[in-house]
């Protein structure tokens, strides 16, 4: 029950706040009283005493308040008692052994204060103080009031002696008790609830102890209920911590994979996307070719028409060119005749006037045909550009004869000669027509070919303009369904995010709890409930 030097100089503190106090008011009665002694003359006291009285009361203030400054000194409780001991001896020096005997109760106040407070040696002081002090107080002034009884005066004192050792004892026995309750309880703010107080007495600070006692036994019970209840929490506690750091982590491993999952999703709806749009460029491009291959299919069925015009016309002009030869060869004969038949020679010349009308047609129709066989029907065409030539000079020439008969027959050789080179250059001019007229027909087969084609072709863009149709709507429905999966996925991945968020929140949370279930262990660890021992 060790008392600290901090506890011993806070009861000093106080003893000497209200010992200076109570000094203070004491000089001032007792110089109250002398004063009045001195004007109703019932006291006859020396102005000196009064003098101390006032240096006293100075000296009291100043410890007053020094001590309430903290400057504080182990013997200023015994030099206030020994002022306030001297100060009532001098007091009761002046008056008569009668009037004494009220104002000699006060010397319990200077004995049984310090004894309350301070302990008993402070009591024991002031006995021994004020028994000694009122003694030579008695003896001295003896001379002056004879009317004294020593007897009187010693059986007072030893009565005095008594009562104020027995009540100093006493408190001294009830500091002490105090003491130990104040011990059980620095002891409890310790942590160690192990201390009992065994007071047998049946006053108000056995009660005290007793009540203590048990508030020690339930806080030692409460402690005890909360170690189970922290090292359970603190189990829990960890427990939880470590489920909740593998759901965090589960969580934020399922949040990585929703987002993945959710940009493979948009990937996904943007391909998707991009699918529709080349397969809606796909299906225009088929209907470009479609027209594409309407056109050729119209193209070349002018071009089989033309060619079958063009066959045609070369077969008419094949049989007039043959019909021209046939004429060259009489009129071959003729020219061999001319020189026996004279007289025939303006119908021959006739005849030949009217077969160069009719070169010269054949000479045009066989240029128009010839162009519009092209690069096949070029040498035809100088070669009808020559017959019709031909044609004019024999026209020309068969107007000059009804002129020159005469020469004629000197031309005769001549125009023989002409004769053979014209059916010469018509048999090449027929050979020549006959070979366009064959490559117009491979090109009529070549153009018939091309147009069964292009039917197969115009099929095959139906069926795949067709299958491209349906494939956009089912790509469009499965856009709509990514689309929907899209939403779902940032849905989903939102959720999850909160639920990561929550995740994190209870792993911290539960982190929290084992931290204040540690601290409140470590709280509680400092308090001793095992075994009760008695003070």
């Amino acid at each position: 029950m060790d008392i600290s030097r901090q506890e011993i100089r806070e009861k000093e503190k106080n003893f000497s706040v209200r010992s200076a106090t109570a000094t203070m008011a004491l000089c001032a009665i007792v110089a109250v009283i002398l004063v009045l002694g001195n004007i109703f003359d019932f006291l006859m006291v020396p102005l000196s005493l009064l003098v101390i009285i006032a240096v006293v009361f100075f000296c009291a203030y100043l410890l007053s308040f020094l001590s309430r400054k903290g400057v504080l000194s182990p013997v200023v409780p015994y030099a206030i008692t020994t002022a306030s001991t001297l100060i009532l001896t001098l007091a009761l020096s002046s008056v008569g052994p009668l009037t004494r005997i009220p104002f000699f109760l006060i010397y319990f106040y200077i004995v049984l204060q310090p004894a309350l407070l301070l302990g008993r040696i402070h009591g024991l002081f002031g006995i021994v103080l004020v028994d000694v002090t009122y003694i030579f107080m008695v003896f001295w002034t003896r001379p002056q009031y004879p009317e004294t009884h020593v007897g009187f005066e010693a059986t007072k004192l030893i009565l005095f002696t008594f009562v104020a050792l027995f009540l100093v004892l006493e408190f001294d026995k009830n500091l002490r008790r105090l003491q130990r309750i104040r011990y059980v309880t620095a002891c409890a703010e310790a942590g160690d609830l192990t201390q009992r107080i065994n007071d047998k007495e049946k006053d108000e600070i056995a009660f005290l102890s007793k009540g203590l006692n048990r508030l020690l036994e339930t806080e030692s019970a409460i402690i005890g209920a909360i170690h189970e209840i922290v090292d359970k929490l603190s189990s829990i506690g960890e427990q939880i911590a470590s489920t909740a750091g593998e759901i965090a982590s589960a969580s934020s491993e399922i949040v990585q994979t929703t987002q993945t999952m959710t940009d493979k999703i948009d990937q996904q709806h943007d391909d998707l996307n991009m699918t529709i749009t080349t397969g809606k460029t796909l299906s225009e491009v088929s209907f470009d070719v479609v027209n594409n291959v309407k056109k050729i299919e119209d193209f070349s069925v002018g071009v089989s028409t033309s060619a079958a015009g063009a066959m045609e016309q070369s077969d008419s002009v094949i049989s007039n060119i043959e019909l021209i030869g046939k004429r060259y060869e009489n009129l071959s004969s003729l020219m061999a005749q001319l020189q026996d038949v004279s007289s025939a020679i303006n119908r021959i010349v006739n005849t030949i006037d009217a077969i160069a009308e009719k070169i010269n047609i054949l000479a045009l129709n066989a240029s128009i045909e010839a162009a519009r066989a092209g690069e096949y029907g070029r040498g035809f065409s100088i070669v009808a550009d020559e017959i019709k030539k031909l044609a004019d000079s024999s026209q020309g020439s068969a107007s000059e004869i009804a002129k020159i008969i005469k020469q004629m027959v000197e031309s005769l050789q001549t125009v023989a000669v002409s004769t053979e080179e014209v059916n010469a250059a018509i048999k090449d001019g027929s050979v020549v027509i006959k070979t366009t007229a064959d490559v117009l027909k491979g090109i009529s087969n070549k153009v018939l070919e091309l147009n069964t084609a292009i039917k197969n072709i115009k099929d095959v863009i139906a069926t795949e303009e067709e299958e491209i149709t349906n494939m956009i709507k089912q790509i469009e429905s499965s856009y709509s369904i990514s689309e929907e999966n899209s939403t779902a996925a940032q849905q989903i991945l939102a959720s999850m995010q909160e639920q990561s968020a929550a995740s994190e929140e209870f792993s911290a949370s539960s982190q929290e709890l084992v931290s204040m279930a540690n601290k409140l262990k470590e709280m509680i660890q400092k308090f001793t409930v095992e075994q009760a021992q008695t003070e």
